[in-house]
């Protein structure tokens, strides 16, 4: 059942939403974070306070399939305007992280050659980045690690799932346009993708190349046999700390709503809201009023569950 706030949502949406909220001017830093031995590359966004001794609570963001921190710049910034420190990243591979070196056969067919393995979608190895990235953020000396909120979208509105499941450091998670893993269909393809594995791991495939078109438009190849362990849907009902929003499109093109996010929802247990802004497609919720007035959404999320504010 949804809450009474997603009918006002539905209401007053292309109205204009205002919310109480914090103002800070805000700075930008790019970092370092390691990841299983390998440097990402994170954009931070910090408020600026009068008080150096002033902590704020944390926002880790996350893009989706083959997107990386430079394309959630105006999100970031307005969170973080907000009173948040948001730590943005680009996953290994991608962007402006370093990647993993494989091995790969020589004429010989010998492993005595090496490449970076770029531009693939790997869930298992992201979910590891946005769990080091929470290392990273909660050690920061201007984060209040006792309220830690996760941001994922499309691909990451699931792994944002997968994460809070299993990290109980997080407080509230905001999964827009989320993927829950591939829906009722699944053990239709696991066969198949456990195939291939098996094919992996005895050296007949290798890794695909950077950025191939594998389904439609999205750049970036799959790891297979990683997707047929990754199924926030069946993660859901694990999450203990962390009160959990999702924002979908009503025309969502890419997946149904009902075998994912909607499907999510009625498995959490705890705190949660489902919002469906109506009239959009997938692709919809990244730009112009749709964007700012969904981000507002969120940052509300963010007070009630990460500083206290707007209790029920």
């Amino acid at each position: 059942m949804k809450s009474k706030k997603y009918f006002l949502y539905i209401a007053c949406f292309f109205c204009g939403l205002s919310f109480a909220a914090d103002s800070f001017d805000i700075q930008k830093q790019t970092v370092d974070i390691i990841s299983d031995g390998i440097r990402l590359s994170a954009d931070v966004y910090r408020p600026k306070s009068p008080d150096q001794n002033q902590k704020f609570p944390a926002i880790i963001m996350s893009n989706g399939w083959g997107g990386l921190a430079s394309h959630l710049i105006e999100t970031a910034s307005d969170i973080a305007r907000s009173g948040y420190v948001v730590v943005v990243i680009d996953y290994k591979g991608w962007g402006n992280s370093d990647a993993k070196l494989i091995q790969i056969k020589d004429k010989d067919g010998k492993y005595s050659k090496t490449r970076e393995l770029r531009e693939i979608v790997d869930p298992i190895d992201q979910a590891e980045d946005i769990f080091n990235t929470i290392n990273w953020t909660a050690s920061d000396k201007q984060v209040d690690a006792s309220n830690l909120g996760l941001w994922g979208t499309s691909l990451s509105g699931g792994l944002v799932v997968y994460v809070a499941a299993r990290d109980r450091r997080i407080k509230a998670l905001v999964s827009q346009v989320g993927g829950m893993g591939w829906g009722p269909n699944y053990d239709t393809y696991l066969n198949d993708w456990n195939s291939k594995g098996a094919q992996r791991s005895r050296g007949r495939i290798e890794y695909p190349q950077p950025g191939i078109n594998e389904i439609g438009n999205l750049k970036g190849a799959m790891i297979w046999e990683k997707f047929a362990r990754f199924r926030p849907i069946e993660d859901a009902d694990k999450i203990k700390n962390a009160a959990a929003l999702f924002v979908v499109a009503q025309n969502e093109e890419l997946m149904d709503n009902k075998d994912n996010s909607l499907a999510a929802f009625n498995k959490i247990l705890i705190s949660k809201d489902y919002i469906e802004i109506p009239n959009i497609k997938h692709y919809d919720i990244y730009s112009g009023n749709i964007r700012k007035n969904v981000t507002k959404i969120e940052i509300d999320w963010y007070n009630k569950y990460l500083k206290g504010k707007n209790k029920d």
